[in-house]
């Protein structure tokens, strides 16, 4: 997930390969108590544990560092992309317009597959989320995996088990799999043919970036260690977003100033200052009616902390729940309020800059 919440426990993975397997070295920190050691063959539970003691003051994200350098100095790293092999689930879907939260079968495709396989991969070090794609009914998820053949036997599992069945192919490769685009008859040939040489220079250029860009190896990454967002599925979530459209009409889609689909005054920014978005929360901390939710367009719906509104959004809202008040936020990084309550709230938060509300 892409929400981050308060928090003081992190980790970092780096792997090697040796016997002709990759294996993974898990370091696991928290301020004030212990340093974990997990080391195994990818895929499969560690064969060692070690548990060490942190002084109280220690920050654990140095701690991190320091072990993790230990490490790569023994040869431990984080693998090049044409190091190691790719996963793709695609999805065959039934056709809908829009982003994949507001579908009737994303619920099902989320409880069945993504989550339990994104959990199983990640549980024992076998695979790491890169990304996903979408076009006509085409439902496209990457993962870099380091075991393929236990990599395989996991997602197959929880494919025949999962409760409502999806079309699946899963493949595995040195690339992710390409789905051949179609364009409409109705366009020109020579069009079509500038069309062709975008789309395989993006695909291009999507593949070369992780070498590009290579970031940190030993640059820790947080835990949510029991503060991850909690999914809201079923009934539940067919409730809130019948109320969402009945009293905001939002249906995980555009809304204002996208579209002008409020039914009542509301007031957006074109981008907030920390300074204000924190002002924002400390409102809402005193008021919501517990539980706050968020519900990502391209996601799904989820319970939040008023630490995280601000936080991750691409496309969606968040609302408590008595759904008295919303926050939309815009792929075109709008920032939407509405509510009796916080529409004034907010502008009276910016009293001294006028102009900038309700600019498009």
């Amino acid at each position: 997930m892409r929400y981050l919440f308060p928090m003081n426990l992190y980790r970092l993975i780096l792997y090697q390969q040796y016997g002709g397997r990759w294996h993974y070295v898990r370091l696991t920190a928290e301020s004030g108590s212990v340093l974990r050691t997990d080391t195994g063959v990818c895929g499969l539970p560690p064969e060692k544990e070690e548990v060490a003691s942190l002084a109280p003051e220690t920050d654990p994200q140095a701690a991190l560092r320091a072990a993790g350098a230990e490490w790569q100095a023994q040869g431990w790293r984080k693998p090049a992309p044409q190091e190691v092999l790719v996963l793709t689930l695609h999805f065959q879907m039934r056709r809908w317009h829009g982003y994949p939260a507001g579908a009737p079968w994303y619920d099902d495709l989320t409880a069945g597959y993504l989550d339990p396989i994104q959990e199983a991969l990640e549980t024992h070090c076998n695979g790491i989320p890169r990304g996903n794609d979408r076009f006509s009914g085409n439902y496209l998820y990457y993962f870099t995996i380091f075991n393929s053949d236990l990599a395989l036997e996991t997602v197959e599992r929880i494919a025949a088990a999962a409760p409502v069945q999806f079309l699946l192919d899963i493949h595995i490769g040195r690339r992710e799999k390409q789905v051949h685009i179609p364009i409409d008859p109705n366009v020109p040939e020579y069009l079509r043919s500038l069309f062709r040489v975008v789309e395989k220079s993006a695909r291009t250029i999507a593949h070369e970036l992780p070498v590009l860009f290579p970031g940190d190896p030993l640059q820790p990454e947080p835990v949510l260690n029991g503060a991850a967002p909690k999914r809201v599925r079923g009934e539940q979530a067919a409730l809130l977003r019948r109320i969402l459209k009945e009293k905001w009409n939002f249906d995980s889609n555009f809304w204002n100033p996208l579209t002008d689909a409020s039914p009542t005054q509301v007031v957006f920014l074109n981008g907030m200052a920390e300074e204000k978005t924190q002002q924002v929360i400390q409102m809402i901390r005193q008021r919501y009616e517990a539980p706050l939710y968020m519900l990502d367009c391209e996601e799904g719906l989820f319970e939040i902390v008023p630490e995280s509104i601000f936080k991750g959004v691409y496309e969606g809202v968040v609302f408590d729940a008595s759904a008295a008040w919303i926050i939309y936020f815009s792929h075109h990084h709008t920032v939407t309020f509405g509510g009796e309550w916080l529409v004034p709230a907010v502008k009276e938060l910016y009293k001294e800059q006028p102009e900038v509300l309700n600019v498009w």
